[in-house]
């Protein structure tokens, strides 16, 4: 388990993970009693618009970046064609043909996922021991996590980051660009990686290399979502907007923070702090957000945390030699930083993580894919039964429960993030790398 994965190694090792995905796909696809509910309702309305030829943003409201529409629009393809009856707005519900397709599609990019993975650890020159508990982590990631994975799309823009971050770790940086500038346009939090990207690039090859993997990626976001701004400015704007101007989730960590104290305030008798619980978010996309001055105060002490943190490691990049095992590490902890402190943290933002923690060697990349496998099995018992109990009620025990998970996402940034941020004050002499391969020239 010590020694170098071989490519047989890692090929035997892929094909057992990819059956680990599809037994625990199927598994929590049999269980899933709400599998056509939630959000797949409004991406089948979305899908079959579309199919019906409507053009989204001008005819029809979308909160998502365009990025995200083939991810509705294949499975209502797929079901028109096998005949399947299409959205009907009164039914509670996305038909089962539609829910189906929906989950297929993203165990599909799942197992993509799984596959990037793979070509990441050879990349990397992994050990069989850490290759086999990171595909192992991915592959169980829907029985860890639940059927959430079955029914958000967010399986797209995780299978492009695992993507982008293959690419350049196999020395293909235009590539590398390219793929990521798909994964900006499907959901934004993948634009925290292109520092990190750039800079590996310049290590490599150059202050040239590196501004072709900064404007390959802008051109390539700029391409998708330019067309639709050009179509319908305001709308497709909004979509963009939405995802950046949300209110504090109650699921968040400040959000969480700011509830606990209000029900220790309460208990102890020191009155009310002015905080409670109210319907936010965009649209057709609802959230429950927490109300108050002391709730908007928090979340934006949270907010500046964490962009202090992403910017940190981003400085901290810049003045070491950026070594791809580093940059690995960096680019998971910039999306922690991101899941664990931002203002909004739905239940599947911690899928964001699962392509970029289990590549993480060493001791320190162990403790982070447990603490990760932990937070995707707290979030998954989590959803939906506690989350119901505590926006209606907010106990004591969903409070707790909620401090717990998201204690858990930030030990898991501290973990990542510490060696980062302890180099600002002992940095290494950054030095460009020896292009000892065609492979690692950093070029497409």
């Amino acid at each position: 388990m010590r020694r170098t994965a071989t490519a047989r190694d890692l090929v035997l090792l892929t094909l057992a993970a990819l059956a680990v995905l599809a037994a625990t796909a199927a598994f929590e696809w049999s269980r899933a009693d709400d599998a056509s509910s939630w959000d797949v309702p409004l991406y089948q309305s979305f899908g079959d618009r579309m199919t019906d030829g409507e053009l989204p943003y001008r005819d029809f409201r979308v909160e998502y970046p365009p990025g995200a529409l083939p991810a509705f629009l294949i499975p209502s393809l797929v079901s028109r064609a096998n005949g399947t009856p299409v959205y009907e707005p009164e039914l509670n519900g996305a038909g089962r043909g539609y829910a189906r397709g929906f989950a297929a599609l993203m165990v599909l990019l799942l197992a993509a996922t799984v596959v990037l993975t793979a070509i990441s650890l050879n990349a990397m020159r992994a050990m069989v021991g850490h290759a086999a508990v990171a595909l192992g982590l991915v592959a169980a990631a829907p029985f860890l996590h639940g059927e959430l994975i079955l029914t958000r799309f967010d399986a797209l823009p995780v299978a492009l980051t695992a993507g982008a971050v293959a690419a350049l770790l196999a020395g293909r940086s235009r590539l590398a660009a390219l793929v990521l500038g798909l994964a900006i346009a499907t959901k934004l939090y993948p634009l925290l990686l292109l520092p990190l990207f750039a800079i590996l690039a310049l290590r490599r090859a150059g202050r040239r290399a590196a501004a072709a993997v900064v404007g390959i990626a802008a051109a390539t976001a700029a391409i998708v979502v330019l067309p639709f701004l050009a179509l319908a400015p305001g709308e497709a704007w909004f979509s963009i907007r939405a995802q950046l101007t949300r209110g504090v989730q109650v699921e968040s960590l400040p959000g969480s923070v700011v509830l606990a104290l209000e029900r220790v305030a309460d208990e102890l008798g020191l009155g009310a702090l002015g905080t409670g619980v109210a319907e936010g978010g965009t649209g057709d996309v609802r959230s429950a957000d927490v109300t108050g001055t002391l709730g908007s105060l928090v979340g934006s002490l949270a907010g500046l945390l964490a962009v202090a943190v992403v910017v940190a490691i981003w400085v901290a990049a810049w003045r070491s030699d950026a070594e791809p095992a580093r940059v690995v590490r960096d680019c998971a902890a910039v999306v922690a930083a991101q899941v664990a402190l931002g203002r909004v943290l739905s239940p599947q933002f911690v899928l964001w993580l699962v392509p970029l923690v289990p590549l993480v060697a060493g001791r320190r990349g162990r403790l982070a894919s447990g603490l990760l496998a932990a937070a995707l099995v707290l979030t998954h018992v989590w959803f939906p039964e506690l989350y119901r109990d505590y926006v209606n009620e907010r106990g004591a025990p969903e409070t707790a429960y909620l401090l717990l998970r998201n204690g858990v996402l930030l030990a898991l940034l501290a973990v990542l993030a510490a060696p980062s941020l302890r180099s600002l004050f002992s940095p290494s002499s950054p030095t460009t790398a020896k292009r000892t391969k065609a492979g690692t020239t950093g070029t497409a």
